[in-house]
């Protein structure tokens, strides 16, 4: 049976592997929606279509929020580089965004495809509060939410206790995970534990296919900063270990299923995820947060989407 998926981007070098990924495995995206995050808002939607054009694929592209709800941000060149994909500035050639709004889409989307639809949500959660809070029947419509965010252990890469994803837009989050969606949430502080190394790196590099070597290009950036900057020993993959979780639960080696609540306050603590992993408030598990990942069915999954062309 098919799969429906919206993909919701800030679309920089993890975000492409992970629409690849999903179009490689023979999901429908039946949209890549954009918002405010890792770079510059025009230049998401130009490495989305962009991105499409290299794999030969006209998926629709609707832009979404260019800001929080509420909060100011910033983005996060430094560790992407100018482009997204390093400081690489690129255009697509012929493919243009559409004109509708992401957050109509989404609730356009959930309505065709009601009880399938899936949302992988690898970015902050405005798009779709946006949307939520348009109509709210969409809890109902839309089977399940990816999230990749947050901390499992309140280890944070924008601040000491908050995830970038959600610390950009904690009001909405919050919304998100308090609104009745299935979620399961991939942590930002389990996938560090599982990088490319130094010898998949190079064993990639010696694939030498079309693809390999476009994300040998499009990381290598990412993978210096996260190296010398975040002590991770590789290149993390926090989307796309997201997206691999989407394609096959099989992935999952540990999760549990809590309470999840947003910090949105002002404060040291703005955008932490607070997991009651004692049931202390008593309140109705509404996450279920991914602990421990099969590293090899995650590799298994790569390598094959990197022999693709």
């Amino acid at each position: 049976m098919t799969r429906h998926f919206i993909i919701d981007c800030d679309t920089a070098e993890d975000d492409i592997m992970s629409l690849f990924a999903l179009i490689k495995n023979g999901i429908s995206v039946e949209a890549l929606t954009i918002v405010e995050g890792n770079i510059s808002y025009e230049q998401e939607i130009n490495n989305a279509l962009w991105a499409l054009e290299f794999i030969g694929k006209d998926v629709k592209v609707y832009p979404g929020s260019d800001r929080p709800l509420v909060k100011p941000f910033r983005s996060v060149e430094e560790v992407h580089g100018k482009g997204g994909i390093g400081d690489e500035i690129v255009r697509p050639s012929k493919f243009k965004p559409e004109s509708k709004k992401a957050m109509d889409a989404i609730v356009e989307l959930a309505d065709r495809y009601a009880g399938e639809l899936e949302f992988l949500a690898i970015s902050p959660l405005t798009n779709l509060a946006l949307a939520y809070l348009k109509d709210r029947s969409i809890v109902d419509k839309i089977k399940k939410v990816w999230v990749m965010g947050g901390t499992a252990w309140g280890r944070g890469n924008i601040t000491p206790v908050a995830e970038y994803n959600i610390w950009v837009d904690p009001d909405a989050a919050k919304i998100i995970f308090n609104a009745g969606f299935d979620i399961t949430m991939v942590p930002w502080d389990v996938i560090v534990n599982y990088p490319i190394d130094d010898g998949l790196w190079n064993k990639i590099k010696d694939m030498n296919t079309k693809m390999s070597q476009f994300y040998i290009k499009i990381y290598s950036h990412y993978r210096e900063y996260s190296m010398k900057n975040e002590k991770i020993g590789g290149t993390p993959h926090p989307d796309l270990i997201t997206t691999s979780i989407a394609i096959d639960r099989g992935i999952i080696k540990k999760s549990d299923r809590h309470y999840v609540d947003i910090e949105n306050c002002d404060c040291l603590t703005r955008g932490m995820t607070v997991i009651d992993y004692l049931d202390l408030w008593k309140k109705k598990a509404n996450t279920e947060v991914v602990y421990e990942i099969h590293f090899g069915r995650f590799l298994d999954l790569l390598f094959d989407l990197l022999k693709w062309f």
